[in-house]
């Protein structure tokens, strides 16, 4: 029987549909605004495709999808994490409305830390200023890029936007302001790896997208980073591990 976990993110929704032997089909696609009625028909589309299957959600719209069973992310995250890359010993999940920080042992949640809820921490403020400078994500490569010496002052985001109008109308280079941002997001999630003790660390969530984010992240973060070849759908992966799991 297939499993399929689905991680309902504030911006985009993952999906792993899962088989016996534990080969995986991943996609994704925005999350869509009429929630329960999207995912009425996508659940049934999915049943239809996969036949019998144990369907297992996370994420912050994981109650309006026809579930067998429902897990958070954070536990979504540590099974994923477990999975992908045993070796490491914490998770560094920075998402579109948060940045979560996770600790596992064998796919098991040890403990975990988030951050405040502040726009300019998350992948959210990162699409706003996409947007602002007509830049695609799709576009963004990190490779051999550095931290730049500008830095954002505020660490509001709305006043952190305004500081970037202000750069624009001064003929700043785009990618300055881009990897400025990242700087920043990446600044305030170290934050929570102060408050634990872990050698390996596993960068998550859509960032893990742009090429070269590791050596980039690991110039900011100050330690080592692994991104693992899942790392935008560890939650979904780890939701699929867990669907018939009845201990999970």
């Amino acid at each position: 029987m297939k499993r399929i976990g689905i991680d309902v993110g504030s911006t985009f929704t993952k999906y792993c549909v899962m088989d016996e032997a534990g080969q995986a089909e991943l996609f994704t696609e925005r999350t869509p605004v009429r929630q329960r009625e999207y995912f009425a028909v996508k659940t049934a589309a999915l049943r239809a495709s996969y036949g019998d299957c144990a369907v297992m959600t996370c994420g912050y719209g994981r109650k309006n999808i026809a579930y067998d069973r429902t897990v958070t992310e954070l536990t979504a995250l540590a099974a994923g994490a477990g999975s992908t890359v045993p070796e490491a010993d914490a998770v560094l999940d920075i998402g579109g409305q948060d940045t979560k920080l996770v600790c596992q042992r064998d796919g098991k949640l040890r403990a975990f830390f988030v951050n405040d809820r502040c726009a300019a921490g998350c992948g959210l403020f990162l699409g706003n200023v996409l947007r602002l400078l007509e830049l695609d994500f799709a576009a963004l490569d990190l490779t051999d890029q550095v931290p730049p010496a500008l830095r954002l002052s505020s660490v509001c985001a709305v006043f952190a936007q305004s500081e970037i109008v202000e750069l624009i109308a001064a003929g700043t280079e785009e990618m300055e302001i881009v990897r400025a941002v990242l700087v920043q997001i990446l600044t305030q999630a170290r934050a929570l790896l102060g408050k634990v003790d872990c050698t390996n660390m596993v960068l998550s969530g859509g960032l893990t997208r742009i090429p070269g984010i590791g050596p980039f992240a690991e110039k900011v973060l100050q330690r080592p980073v692994i991104i693992p070849e899942r790392g935008p759908y560890l939650s979904a992966v780890g939701c699929a591990l867990l669907a018939d799991n009845r201990e999970a």
